[in-house]
């Protein structure tokens, strides 16, 4: 392996077969990557670990509390981002202390929805946050405990409206088409149960509605206050939103002098034209609203809402364009040609150059963790294996040219555990596919849960605890998809009717059972199931024109999924099995 960039010499396939990375690759990537280049030290350790210094230091914690000169870290520092300052000269040294667990998670059962799908009569076309709030009441009133949530990440404000909640323009600001409006929707506004959601549509009325309601509150106090204590990272972000609004999200088609965000052009702009200036302080007042609007609701759920934290980001959106000094973006991360897909994915995520983001120590990063886990009581990591290497494709190539790059994973698993622990937010890594033997060691030591999904494993009785396990996920078929042939594999056709079940309504709530009777610490039933849905949410590798992804409402408003079937016996059956389960672990201690 390349040690400096962490370019691997190849990989071993799901045969177990071995794939030497192309010289042509290797070359590419190392220039686009760059060499490595000086940086302030950067230091990781445990919390409570005492660590003698090699010369005589002042520490100044992060709340700004100096702590003296010191040659031995004390065993009492806080959890935080400190400073060590030679006393004798020399560049100061960042200190992470980091917990050495994430929070626990609850045990018993919950539900994992597509927020946009969710419906109710009097919404605006898509689902929202008021939907959110309802449905984890109906959850926590049966004695659920989680609500997962398919990721609020922000998308372009222009159009067309990007549907895939993984291809965000921005993984730390959040989606407004998800705020709740109390006024009676506009007609031409399509909401019928199991209907197709036109983004665009819904975005321009909620547009129009939230800009009338703008004028009058553009000079509160509340949420200007919020946007200072954002610091300058908001109003980058809302100078991205503004000149998307005029010129389109594909960034690098703008005009030279606007692609970057520190060039004098785009610096003077919120100063000389108003409009310009008034857009801004719009697109920072809806967050506001988002911030404001998901801390009610998660007060409000009663039960943990657990946010989905995507793999990456739009190359030509938001957190592109900010960070584009610290990115690959020539490069898009996928996966390597397997048996599931023999040429391979692109997901066209451009990836952080690795010692970019530690020579910036890790800024970016902190914010997006920091922000997912705002309000929520877990956080889902998409494809944790992403924070231990990334298979990175050039520009150009297929998937079959690609190379995986290896990142600091015990700095990343640092960071999301402070930033979890801060929050009070337990974590669940999506470790599915073929996952290094040393990755899930990692995760279980930082107290992060893995998953564990039924149509890839029935052996659920020999399932470890520390799992979030469900039956399918949003993007694998629903029971009754599988149960009325019109969705998934033969395998799984076989396993779902080997149980025995006379209807889909009987397989749907025997399979939730066997899951349910698992040792795993967190059980999820999706609101598709719940609904008895034949179609799933998404299907991968096809585009828009193939399959309606991501824009497919419930069939049925959120009280409806619990007393109408197959949802009351699915809950029923969740419910039974949590509850026996939760009696035998009282009675064997």
């Amino acid at each position: 392996m390349d040690e400096l960039l962490g370019i691997a010499d190849g990989y071993h396939d799901v045969h177990g077969q071995w794939h030497d990375t192309p010289h042509e690759t290797r070359e590419l990537l190392r220039a686009i990557m760059g060499q490595p280049t000086p940086a302030e030290p950067l230091w990781f350790v445990d919390e409570g670990d005492q660590h003698h210094l090699q010369g005589r230091c002042r520490l100044l914690q992060e709340d700004g509390t100096d702590r003296g000169e010191v040659d031995t870290l004390p065993g009492d520092l806080p959890i935080g981002y400190h400073t060590l300052e030679p006393v004798d000269g020399g560049p100061a040294t960042r200190l992470v202390v980091a917990p050495r667990s994430c929070p626990p998670a609850p045990h018993g059962w919950g539900v994992a929805a597509q927020v946009y799908s969710l419906w109710r009569p009097d919404a605006w076309g898509i689902g929202d946050l008021r939907d959110v709030e309802q449905l984890g009441q109906a959850i926590a009133a049966r004695s659920g405990t989680a609500l997962l949530l398919s990721p609020l990440h922000a998308p372009a404000p222009s159009r067309p409206q990007e549907p895939s909640p993984y291809y965000p323009s921005s993984r730390r600001w959040l989606n407004p088409l998800h705020l709740p409006i109390h006024d009676p929707a506009p007609s031409e506004l399509r909401n019928e149960p199991g209907g197709m959601i036109d983004r665009d549509t819904v975005w321009g009325a909620k547009r129009q509605h939230l800009s009338q309601r703008f004028q009058d509150e553009a000079n509160g106090t509340d949420w200007r206050g919020w946007a200072r204590a954002q610091g300058p990272d908001l109003w980058r972000y809302c100078t991205w939103n503004a000149l998307a609004d005029r010129h389109g999200a594909a960034w690098r088609t703008w005009p030279a002098e606007l692609q970057h965000p520190d060039s004098p052009a785009v610096q003077d702009l919120p100063l000389s034209d108003h409009q310009f200036a008034a857009n801004c302080e719009f697109h920072a007042w809806t967050q506001w609203l988002m911030d404001r609007e998901l801390g009610l609701t998660a007060d409000g759920a009663g039960v943990a809402l657990i946010g989905d934290l995507a793999v990456g980001c739009s190359s030509d959106g938001a957190d592109a364009w900010l960070h584009q000094d610290l990115m690959a973006l020539g490069v898009s991360v996928g996966a390597p040609p397997d048996p599931f897909n023999a040429a391979g994915q692109d997901w066209g995520l451009p990836p952080f150059v690795p010692w970019k983001l530690r020579a910036a120590h890790y800024a970016p990063f902190i914010a997006m963790v920091r922000a997912a886990c705002r309000h929520m009581g877990g956080l889902r990591i998409d494809h944790v294996m992403g924070l231990f290497r990334q298979f990175w494709i050039p520009a150009g190539t297929s998937p079959a040219a690609g190379a995986y790059v290896h990142l600091p994973a015990h700095e990343l698993l640092a960071i999301i555990r402070l930033e979890a622990a801060r929050a009070g937010t337990f974590v669940v890594g999506e470790d599915l596919g073929t996952v290094e033997p040393h990755v899930r060691d990692a995760l279980r030591s930082s107290g992060i849960l893995g998953t564990k999904v039924w149509w890839f494993d029935t052996a659920c009785e020999h399932w470890a605890q520390p799992n979030l396990a469900t039956v399918t996920t949003h993007d694998l078929p629903t029971v009754a998809g599988v149960w009325f042939g019109a969705d998934g594999s033969d395998g799984m056709q076989h396993a779902l009717r080997g149980l025995g079940a006379a209807d889909a309504r009987e397989a749907a709530a025997e399979v939730h059972h066997l899951v349910a009777t698992s040792p795993s610490q967190l059980v999820l039933a999706t609101t598709d199931d719940l609904a008895g849905m034949v179609e799933r949410p998404n299907h991968p590798g096809t585009t828009s024109d193939q399959m309606p992804n991501w824009t497919r409402r419930l069939a049925t408003r959120v009280e409806a999924l619990f007393d109408a079937e197959p949802g009351a016996s699915i809950t029923a059956a969740l419910r039974q099995a949590r509850v026996s389960i939760s009696r035998d672990a009282a009675d064997g201690m």
